[in-house]
């Protein structure tokens, strides 16, 4: 009886687990045949999306239609608008820009300038291609996120919008050689633009910023820098680490002195102090051996340093409305050979 009793156990525990391995057999079977059934069903809308792709195409020729932008800005057809890679819409009072802009991934240059923007779709981080993008003469107060995403920007214009600050994540755009932002409301420029070491021309000019940050002087690659029509105090001392200037325009600021390191930058053809608070120049101005023009009007100058007779390429020079201003014989020697505007003396001057 114990034998036929364990015997009885022993068949009851197989097939329980018997039951078991076939229940775990049947969900697994069933886990399988839902997955196969999901990937079908991905790839049944995944197709659908492709075949509703053709709706963004619709969307961007309704836009072109509005603004009545023509054939060759905007082909009407889908091989030509996919292939585009330049959309230029100047003055064409564009109010908006379409989502499905992100979908013409081959764009290299988009300039939708002298508009009434007032926002940027997101989508625009898509165009990952964009070596150009201009925005300038708009309504803009700020931009997407995910223009940080175009690392292959080498130039970037929003010139003439309504920005009061720029996002950190402006310093993601290592690749660009050419930012202008001048005529905006800026106060201030975030330290990530120290990353924008390729910088060959940046242009801050005409908003409120009131301190140049001493990390300018990490854009040694610089030829230009303007950051007139601000409100500058002074200038860093980094600004001598600038040695490949050829254009520094300072004009329009509360600007008193110059570093002495100005004398490092022996690239600089054209210099623009002129109205600022200047009442003299230090002597290593003389070391500007290049300087071709030369702006200071509109100061407080009294004398201009003899070393100024070290400017052997000078040919251009105004010092109008420094009514102080009293030049020494051996500069009155000096600049006659030059033409010189806001001397009165009428032997001086060049004619």
């Amino acid at each position: 009886m114990k034998d036929n009793k364990a015997l009885i156990n022993h068949t009851s525990n197989e097939l329980s687990n018997a039951k078991r391995q076939s229940e775990q057999l049947v969900a697994l079977t069933d886990k399988i045949l839902a997955n196969r059934k999901q990937r079908a069903l991905a790839t049944c809308e995944s197709d659908n999306q492709l075949v509703e792709n053709d709706d963004w195409l619709q969307e961007i020729w309704d836009w072109a239609d509005e603004f009545e932008l023509s054939d060759k800005q905007v082909p009407r057809d889908k091989e030509g608008l996919l292939k585009l890679t330049t959309l230029l819409c100047c003055g064409k009072q564009i109010t908006y820009i379409p989502n499905s802009i992100g979908n013409l991934i081959n764009l290299t240059k988009l300039y939708i300038h002298n508009n009434q923007l007032s926002k940027l779709p997101n989508s625009i981080g898509n165009l990952t291609k964009l070596t150009e993008l201009c925005i300038e003469g708009n309504q803009l107060t700020e931009l997407p996120n995910s223009i940080g995403n175009l690392t292959n920007l080498t130039t970037l214009n929003i010139v003439d919008n309504q920005f009061t600050e720029l996002p950190n994540w402006i310093g993601n755009l290592t690749n660009l050689t050419e930012f202008d932002v001048e005529s905006n409301e800026l106060n201030e420029l975030p330290n990530s633009m120290s990353n924008l070491t390729n910088l060959i021309s940046l242009s801050v000019g005409d908003n409120h910023i009131s301190e140049l940050p001493n990390w300018i002087g990490n854009l040694t690659n610089l030829t230009e820098l303007n950051v007139g029509g601000n409100q500058l105090s002074k200038l860093p001392n980094s600004t001598g680490n600038l040695s490949n200037l050829t254009k520094l325009n300072v004009y329009g600021n509360q600007i008193n002195e110059l570093p002495n390191s100005i004398g490092n930058l022996t690239k600089l053809n054209i210099l623009s102090i002129g109205r600022n608070s200047f009442s003299n120049l230090p002597k290593s101005i003389g070391d500007l051996t290049n300087l071709v023009t030369f702006y200071a009007k509109d100061n407080q100058l009294t004398k201009l340093p003899n070393s100024i007779t070290q400017l052997i390429n000078l040919e251009y020079i105004n010092i109008e409305d420094n009514s102080n201003l009293v030049l020494s014989t051996e500069i009155k020697e000096f600049l006659r050979t030059k033409f010189v505007r806001g001397f009165k003396d009428n032997q001086l001057c060049k004619k």
